[in-house]
């Protein structure tokens, strides 16, 4: 096993990632050598790590070391705490400049109206919490039966359900990285079109999108409005159908 094995992405980190079973003996990037046994997916520190340091991971800080680290060992909860909102802020490393010939790569995709690329087309159907997510699915169900085969060009109706939404408070740490996922999926370049659900008395409400801006050309509706699960499914084709018309048109 050699260095090669192992993941190593900013000259700031103090851990690398194993990729593979890193074996005592092993040598590390920076030429460190394993002292402990490092299974897939571990740390293992590759430069000393003093008690209370940050140790950084992918130019991220991501704990304190509760104890002396030499370089070798394995990093995990036996030697390492989170502390959150304390952690040092890790100045990015020099960028890597794009080469004429790296710009001049391409690929067949869709172009979405933003400017990025998408190497799907689908069109996703979006819980914004837990207690639309077995309506998400059915309507993502229905649509693949009987709405996909009519549209070549779409390659399918996907549910981006989730556990979270309701029973939590509404704002904080939790709430704040359930939005920035939703918008993340909303935002998906491989979704030509998204349809959010909601249930309409949960705390994560689909007005908060739209107040973000990320509800922006996405059709929504909630549950409770739409008279029940059934006649949710029933209206979500009828809108599927009007969104799938147009992003069934779009050509790689």
């Amino acid at each position: 096993m050699n260095a090669a094995n192992s993941i190593l992405l900013s000259p700031a980190d103090n851990v690398a990632v194993a990729n593979g079973r890193i074996e005592i003996g092993a040598v590390l990037p920076g030429g460190a050598v394993a002292t402990a046994l490092i299974e897939p997916g571990h740390k293992v520190a590759i430069k000393p790590i003093v008690a209370g340091e940050a140790v950084v991971k992918y130019a991220q800080a991501i704990g304190r070391a509760t104890q002396d680290i030499a370089p070798g060992e394995h990093v995990h909860s036996h030697n390492l705490v989170f502390e959150s909102g304390r952690l040092p802020v890790v100045p990015p490393s020099e960028a890597v400049h794009a080469t004429e010939a790296d710009r001049a790569r391409t690929f067949m995709g869709y172009r979405r109206a933003d400017g990025r690329a998408g190497t799907r087309n689908f069109i996703g159907i979006l819980a914004s919490v837990n207690c639309s997510a077995t309506v998400c699915h059915a309507i993502a169900d229905e649509a693949n039966r009987t709405l996909l085969p009519r549209y070549p060009g779409i390659d399918g109706f996907v549910p981006i359900v989730h556990g979270q939404g309701c029973g939590m408070s509404a704002t904080g740490d939790g709430m704040m990285v359930l939005h920035r996922t939703l918008a993340g999926y909303a935002r998906h370049p491989n979704f030509g079109g998204v349809l959010m659900v909601g249930l309409g008395c949960e705390v994560n409400q689909l007005t908060l999108y739209g107040q973000k801006g990320v509800a922006a050309g996405k059709r929504h509706f909630n549950i409770q409005e739409a008279g029940g699960s059934r006649k949710s499914v029933e209206k979500a084709m009828l809108v599927l159908a009007e969104i799938a018309e147009e992003v069934g048109r779009l050509e790689r």
